[in-house]
């Protein structure tokens, strides 16, 4: 998918840009896009899917990634219904913003590294994660060198930390990236998916509409997600599932039909081979991580 390039300014008298951002759909200003600056990013809570070069996962509460220079990316989060709101913290720096040379200082040596690694993306996980997400809550209420001192400490932090995962493939290359008729493919695919999650989506039926033979959509989404389209919608309906049962009170079956599945077992099984455990389970653990993480 052809990416937009994005224009990143830094925050007056400051040498990098942070920001949160708290909003009902990302999806009205953001889309596929690229800048030279890393971007650090922190799902603070909502939920959705996260495009990061061909990598395409869903994200959840406490989800934290690193996007290296010129790394497409962009999140689609699942609308939030009544007054839920999603929310995440960025982070967007360039690796000039500690100064010339710094990079080529000894004692940098791990940055430097990490941000080689971040070209691909970085998922960060475990501990690292939670950590991390308190850094980048202290490093919000900050301004002047301490700020920097702070982006500074966190990013040593990653590049110590054994739970950091690599996303899009060794061999993505930006320049392989489609057209922007494809970009725009790709984003009424995501649409469509999410708008009839209840009902019956066949993949000629979708190849219709973006104009391609069953065949030639075949190929085309499975090179510009990495996935198959059937992968792909049991991937969103999954990821909403997931926010109907931490969101509230519904009873699985319930959520079940709701987002496509009609035979109960089939969605048991799709969803714990997505997360690696039942819809129960989910709902339980999430909610007690949801309180700890609070509780910091």
């Amino acid at each position: 998918m052809e990416p937009v390039f994005e224009n990143v300014q830094a925050n007056e008298g400051s040498s990098f840009r942070s920001f949160r951002v708290s909003c009902r759909d990302f999806s009205e200003d953001h889309t596929w896009h690229y800048h030279p600056e890393y971007e650090l990013t922190w799902n603070i809570c909502g939920q959705g899917t996260r495009f990061v070069g061909d990598s395409v996962e869903q994200y959840g509460p406490g989800d934290i990634v690193l996007v290296g220079s010129n790394l497409p990316h962009c999140w689609y989060n699942t609308p939030a219904t009544s007054n839920e709101l999603s929310e995440i913290m960025v982070i967007q720096f360039g690796a000039s913003c500690f100064g010339e040379g710094f990079m080529q200082l000894p004692e940098s040596g791990p940055v430097k590294r990490l941000l080689n690694n971040a070209n691909l993306g970085l998922s960060v996980g475990g501990d690292t994660a939670r950590f991390a997400a308190r850094l980048m809550q202290t490093l919000d209420q900050q301004q002047g060198m301490e700020r920097l001192l702070s982006l500074a400490k966190l990013l040593h932090y990653l590049a110590q930390s054994q739970e950091l995962r690599a996303l899009a493939t060794p061999d993505y290359n930006l320049n392989a990236d489609v057209n922007e008729t494809n970009r725009r493919r790709i984003e009424q695919i995501y649409r469509f998916v999410r708008s009839n999650l209840e009902a019956e989506i066949s993949q000629p039926q979708i190849a219709d509409r973006v104009g391609l033979t069953s065949q030639g959509f075949s190929r085309f989404f499975k090179k510009s997600t990495g996935l198959t389209f059937v992968s792909f919608v049991n991937m969103v309906r999954v990821n909403e599932a997931c926010r109907l049962l931490v969101g509230g009170n519904m009873d699985i079956t319930q959520i079940a039909f709701t987002c496509g599945y009609k035979n109960i077992s089939n969605f048991n099984r799709r969803f714990q081979s997505l997360k690696g455990m039942t819809p129960s389970e989910f709902r339980l653990r999430h909610r007690c991580d949801g309180k700890r993480v609070m509780e910091h």
